[in-house]
């Protein structure tokens, strides 16, 4: 009856702790997602890209060229009227722990203003947790798919996250 009791109370606490573990992470990719997107919207890319997979930093040449990039590509969409208005972190999937890895989604809302247009969106960000350097970096999601621009730098990757599709409106600005 002992041993019974023993074990009980074993898989009570291991329960405990596990699930104390991944409100843990999910706290923190909520806290990192939070960062890039704040980043995004001060346009501070070196701070956005400490947050970014590194296999997309690798396959654009290093951060030195992405933030190059990234520089280059909002001053021409500024010039053409683009900008961010709000950009916020809304919620984070449940963590999982799938090929030697633990992951999640965040839903985040974007607002943005295109001269006489006011685009508003949700978009997804596919978060990996990195155990040594205890960080999330993040990749977006939708190019995670089947037929994602970026998916060819993941090899072998295959998940069981059901990520919602990103939605978009648009409307007139009337000032």
């Amino acid at each position: 009856m002992i041993k019974k009791i023993t074990f009980l109370l074993f898989v009570f606490c291991a329960t405990q702790v596990f699930s104390q573990d991944m409100k843990g992470l999910k706290a923190s990719a909520a806290r990192d997602a939070k960062a890039a997107t704040e980043a995004t919207l001060k346009e501070d890319f070196k701070t956005l890209l400490t947050y970014t997979h590194p296999n997309i930093l690798d396959a654009a040449g290093g951060a030195d060229v992405m933030e190059s990039y990234l520089k280059t590509t909002f001053t021409q969409m500024k010039a053409n009227g683009f900008a961010y208005e709000k950009v916020e972190t809304k919620s984070v999937s449940d963590v999982v722990k799938e090929q030697g890895e633990y992951r999640c989604y965040v839903e985040n809302y974007n607002q943005m203003r295109m001269k006489d247009k006011r685009i508003k969106s949700t978009s997804y960000m596919l978060g990996f947790y990195n155990e040594t350097t205890k960080k999330w970096t993040f990749v977006e999601a939708k190019e995670m798919k089947d037929t994602g621009t970026i998916i060819a730098y993941f090899p072998d990757f295959e998940t069981s996250l059901k990520i919602p599709e990103n939605t978009m409106k648009m409307e007139d600005i009337k000032e």
